[in-house]
């Protein structure tokens, strides 16, 4: 496509602290033909404050959304943004991280391969990332390698239990935002709506390199923290907590029953399947439900969690 429209859609809250430096990495990529939209969920630190300063830096390439709703977290910020974005191309962007300078670059051109001059049908691409502490040293330099996130597990019966793909690598055309819109309360977060959006009745496809430093820090709106502690507590958490196990199973099948009104439409006879069969798990116990998780492949990305789920059901 020649001189297509691209924004990124940039949702804050309180991100001061990193958000020089993610600014600095848009403005720094090799592809400068974008423009940014930024919307503020209700920040009481200096994060509105710093956007208005690079805004006067960079006139005419960044408009500040403004509206009455505050708090209404990530998803939805990011849905309130979508729909303020008419433009070809769109990528989501997070406030603390930091981006390849080639990131915009290569996934446009990976994206335009993917539509194949059929922009008419809804595409995301993402990408592998770099994993990076509050101080910005290296902690990891594949995150899939550390969370199991390989792209070979992008199908409908895997994401429906576990999302792949961060939207802080994703674009996707105007296509895939028009089915995404509106992001329902459902929806777990917007990139796993999106993710499953493509295995559902779009296509997707993956960067093996890293075109994003993902920083892990203790504010983080929507990743958890990594050490063995951590993890440890956690397993022990869900794996004796019943409640926290149908907590899991219900807003997976809360999620799955909006994909299923979104794509009755366009969904494929399998997929259409595979749905059905995911939202019995609510209305399932004990043996029926292990049988429905294991012959329709609802696994988690690593084993040991596919077998806590399982003999938990």
């Amino acid at each position: 496509m020649k001189n297509p429209v691209v924004h990124i859609l940039l949702a804050t809250y309180n991100g001061e602290r990193f958000l020089r430096q993610q600014l600095d990495s848009l403005f720094n990529q090799t592809y400068t033909d974008f423009f940014l939209l930024v919307r503020d969920d209700g920040s009481t630190d200096n994060t509105l404050q710093i956007i208005t300063e690079y805004q006067t830096a960079f006139p005419g390439k960044i408009n500040i959304l403004k509206d009455e709703n505050k708090n209404v977290g990530a998803a939805q910020n990011f849905g309130i943004l979508l729909s303020h974005s008419n433009a070809d191309y769109i990528f989501l962007c997070d406030q603390d991280d930091i981006w390849m300078e080639n990131k915009i670059e290569i996934s446009l051109n990976k994206i335009f391969a993917l539509e194949n001059n059929e922009n008419n049908i809804p595409c995301v691409v993402f990408s592998d990332m770099k994993l990076i502490n509050e101080n910005g040293t290296l902690i990891s330099e594949s995150l899939w390698n550390e969370l199991h996130l390989h792209p070979d597990y992008f199908t409908l019966n895997r994401l429906l239990i576990q999302n792949i793909p961060h939207g802080c690598t994703m674009v996707i055309n105007r296509s895939m935002r028009d089915i995404a819109l509106p992001v329902p309360s459902e929806a777990i977060l917007h990139d796993h709506w999106i993710a499953l959006l493509a295995a559902s009745c779009g296509k997707w496809d993956h960067i093996l390199s890293q075109t994003v430093l993902l920083r892990n820090h203790a504010q983080n709106v929507t990743r958890k923290q990594t050490t063995i502690s951590d993890k440890l507590k956690r397993f022990a958490t869900n794996f004796f907590s019943k409640k926290e196990y149908e907590y899991f199973i219900k807003i997976r099948v809360s999620q799955a029953r909006a994909l299923q009104d979104r794509t009755s439409n366009c969904i494929e006879k399998k997929n259409a399947g595979t749905l059905k069969n995911f939202i019995r798990l609510e209305s399932t116990q004990g043996f029926s439900r292990k049988r429905i998780l294991l012959t329709n492949k609802f696994f988690r990305t690593s084993l040991l969690h596919t077998i806590k789920m399982i003999l938990r059901a």
